[in-house]
């Protein structure tokens, strides 16, 4: 039976509660992080805390975070889940009213497909997309719309068909060679992978630059990459009825660099916190 860890008790994940009336139940008030585990350990751990910490100064939670002890139960989870998982999910909840925040630790082990996706464009921006709050029901749809379609994921555009960011993911457009991200400051979460990409893709002659594409303007020469954590970076072939070039040997190149950094930061954090 898989673990979990609630409030720093380890348990079965059939036996893990929360009050109903947690505000996370009630209200949809809570904040979680995804984090890419390589052989158990954490990448870009510091990365993630820190974007959580944020959201939970946004929403006012009594809640601090104990890096060194939430770095031990991560490890602590991983060994009891068998150590082969390669994801690592962070909830906090707001709590009952007048109540705690709760801190749930989950690992499991998350597969996509490395071809080249098939997507659609999903009229509809997250709210507060800022942060990774719970209330994610505007990616919901979108990747319902996706499988109704046919296909593989969901682009989250405006009226103005601009492109937000994938249903789970951040958006690069590679055009004549520059890489295209929507800026920052809109309704977009601040991927981590993202920031590494605008890091990393820089110092290797790459440029980046944050500035809007619409689904109307993208042309067959275009190439487009989704980003996230967990799944990496993976190119896109169509969207709706636009097919659109695979950059091969940029797309290998940003995946190196990338695992460059993964290797590096996992590094760290074993040096930091493990024993």
């Amino acid at each position: 039976m898989p673990q979990l860890i609630i409030n720093d008790v380890l348990m079965d994940e059939t036996e893990a509660t929360l009050p109903a009336t947690d505000r996370a139940l009630t209200h949809g008030l809570g904040l979680y992080e995804t984090i890419k585990l390589i052989d158990g350990v954490p990448a870009f751990f510091e990365e993630h805390i820190l974007r959580l910490e944020r959201g939970i100064a946004a929403l006012g939670l009594d809640n601090e975070i104990d890096k060194p002890k939430l770095a031990g139960q991560i490890l602590r989870l991983s060994e009891a889940n068998g150590g082969t998982d390669n994801s690592c999910r962070l909830l906090v909840t707001a709590g009952p009213p007048g109540g705690t925040p709760n801190l749930l630790v989950q690992t499991d082990r998350r597969d996509f497909p490395a071809r080249p996706l098939r997507v659609i464009s999903y009229r509809g921006v997250r709210v507060s997309a800022q942060y990774k709050a719970m209330t994610v029901m505007q990616s919901y749809f979108a990747q319902r719309a996706a499988r109704a379609a046919g296909v593989d994921d969901a682009l989250l555009v405006d009226d103005e068909s601009r492109i937000f960011e994938g249903s789970t993911s951040n958006v690069f457009v590679l055009r004549a060679g520059v890489l295209v991200t929507p800026p920052a400051e809109g309704d977009i979460l601040p991927g981590v992978i993202r920031a590494k990409i605008d890091e990393l893709a820089g110092a290797a002659g790459i440029p980046v630059v944050d500035a809007w594409t619409r689904v109307v303007d993208l042309h067959p020469e275009d190439g487009l990459l989704l980003t996230s954590s967990v799944r990496g970076t993976v190119a896109v072939e169509q969207v709706d009825d636009v097919r659109l070039s695979v950059p091969e040997r940029e797309l290998a190149r940003l995946r190196a660099l990338i695992d460059e950094a993964e290797a590096a930061s996992a590094a760290a954090f074993s040096a930091t916190y493990r024993a």
